[in-house]
């Protein structure tokens, strides 16, 4: 059976906190992971390419933001089980478009993150074996 793990990566200590707190409240038992920015978080992920990981991933961040790790990610064939679930501040359309040229992005969700957030995705196919 293969690791699953849930990664946080958000340069706000405060939401990486929220977030956390409400991932351990329904996902009692799941390794949850929180990284300050993309490049943390990509290092990351290549060395633990053997699990499953779902990235709950920030946009706007410094020293590597969400969209330079989205593409990093689509051109590392070793990351091919990953799913993430952007959550972000902007409330610009052009993000939520943006976001659908990546196959492994499944929902734009804004933040904070709700507890009720996280249970509708727990309904997606592609990411409730998380929850």
């Amino acid at each position: 059976m293969k690791e699953k793990k849930i990664l946080i990566i958000d340069d706000d200590p405060i939401i990486l906190f929220m977030h956390q707190s409400i991932l351990e409240d329904i996902s009692p038992g799941g390794e949850i992971i929180c990284l300050e920015n993309g490049k943390v978080a990509y290092e990351y992920i290549v060395k633990n390419q053997h699990a499953e990981l779902l990235l709950l991933l920030d946009i706007n961040m410094p020293v590597m933001n969400g969209w330079a790790l989205l593409e990093l990610l689509v051109k590392t064939p070793e990351c091919k089980r990953i799913s993430v679930v952007l959550v972000t501040s902007s409330v610009n359309e052009s993000d939520r478009i943006r976001a659908s040229a990546y196959p492994m992005v499944v929902k734009v969700l804004f933040k904070p993150l709700r507890e009720k957030d996280l249970l509708e995705l727990s309904a997606d196919k592609r990411i409730r074996l998380f929850f």
